[in-house]
């Protein structure tokens, strides 16, 4: 089990992360949790409260604050915090992640970028980029993502309504840039996902290439519906918020089909402290439901898409090219 490590981890405030965040700090481990205003740390502050006594929040809780995900230039802020602070990491759990599913018309980032792509996607790609010398190259190492298996058309959530696909990027850039092309909210939740896992495994790969010794690890969490008004779903609630109440009820109390933000939590936790998974290369883990309200997290496969090395290749070099064209160019796997 990893202890007394660095873990920096996104979308921690609220939702799977922060009862993950609730795990790793029983451990004694150190967390750095990237926030994005100051009303966010505030709230997250006095909920976590409630859990600790501030002088050990104090020792093993770290905030990088004010760092709004969607705006690419808030990720050399986290950079410059490590770099100043000369601080190493063990782990890095790219968890933030936002879908407006019920919209029809697209949000975008201060450099124009839709938003569900640029936080969900490309912010983690950059933000690896500009970090992973900040890694510790050891076996214990690891860089997870949560992505989910609606990335997959042929999965019981990915083969309801819009599913994902990326057409071999043709056109892809002007989906999420500029003309946002027979944009669709649902589609675009779902083709993030697979961006998460074809992002993961080229990372995977260029590390394997350089005998480094970090594991890179998806998970998907499964349908975790939280209780409150905080986490993954406090947007889409805004566009159909009946539709998303009687949907809720029926997943959890008659289909028993969801898992419970605690739990998911846990498991992410897991993940994050589990020697089996030292030095692994590549690995995808999907918490999958096995019968009424009750889940296992289990190896399982990705999507045919999401396999295809040729297509990773190509999303990585779009998303320097996108990252670029915004003047942002710090690339070094």
């Amino acid at each position: 089990m990893i202890k007394n490590k660095n873990i920096l981890i996104t979308g921690g405030n609220s939702g799977i992360g922060f009862f993950a965040i609730i795990n790793l700090l029983k451990t004694k481990n150190n967390l750095y949790v990237v926030i994005k205003s100051e009303l966010r740390k505030n709230e997250f502050l006095k909920i976590i409260e409630n859990y600790f006594e501030k002088n050990f929040l104090g020792k093993y809780l770290n905030i990088i604050e004010n760092c709004d995900l969607s705006d690419l230039e808030n990720i050399k802020k986290i950079k410059d915090y490590f770099l100043c602070k000369k601080i190493l990491l063990d782990v890095i759990v790219l968890n933030a992640g936002l879908q407006y599913t019920g919209s029809f018309y697209p949000k975008v980032s201060k450099q124009g970028i839709e938003l569900t792509f640029a936080v969900n996607h490309l912010a983690h790609f950059y933000l690896i980029n500009v970090l992973k010398d900040f890694v510790r190259d050891k076996e214990q190492s690891r860089i997870i993502i949560t992505s989910s298996d609606v990335h997959d058309p042929k999965s019981s959530g990915g083969n309801i309504g819009k599913k994902a696909g990326l057409n071999n990027l043709v056109d892809f850039k002007k989906k999420v840039t500029g003309q946002f092309l027979n944009f669709n909210a649902d589609e675009s939740y779902k083709n993030s996902k697979l961006c998460n896992i074809l992002f993961a495994k080229e990372l995977s790969k260029k590390l394997k290439i350089s005998f480094s010794n970090i594991s890179v690890i998806t998970w998907a969490p499964g349908l975790v519906i939280p209780n409150d008004d905080s986490g993954f779903f406090r947007y889409s609630k805004r566009f159909n918020l009946f539709g998303y109440f009687i949907f809720a009820k029926v997943a959890k109390n008659i289909l028993g089909i969801s898992e419970s933000i605690e739990n998911a939590g846990k498991i992410l936790s897991e993940i994050v402290l589990d020697s089996s998974l030292n030095n692994i290369g590549y690995i995808h883990l999907s918490n999958k439901l096995i019968f009424f309200k009750k889940h296992k997290l289990v190896e399982s496969n990705v999507s045919d898409e999401a396999n295809n090395t040729e297509l990773a290749s190509k999303l990585w070099r779009l998303s320097e090219e996108i990252c670029r064209s915004f003047g942002f160019v710090t690339f070094n796997i």
